[in-house]
């Protein structure tokens, strides 16, 4: 399937950047980013085309994107 408009507009955009209203939460964990922060990541799966994406989300990650994730969202 296609990825829809939204998905589209968002690869590799910042992590802060907030998911569009299809993308919805499948689940997160926390990371650890060699000892020296913590935060964790986010796994998303939009509705629209099945997408799925991870970002991850720390104080010690400006830098970070959303990104195409593979792991299995089931």
């Amino acid at each position: 399937m296609e990825e829809c408009a939204d998905c589209k507009a968002l690869d590799g955009k910042n992590a802060v950047v907030s998911p569009h209203a299809n993308l919805l939460l499948h689940s997160q964990a926390g990371i650890n980013f060699g000892g020296t922060a913590t935060g964790h990541i986010e796994y998303y799966v939009c509705h629209a085309c099945g997408a799925r994406w991870e970002r991850n989300v720390a104080r010690s990650e400006p830098g970070a994107v959303w990104r195409h994730t593979a792991r299995r969202l089931d």
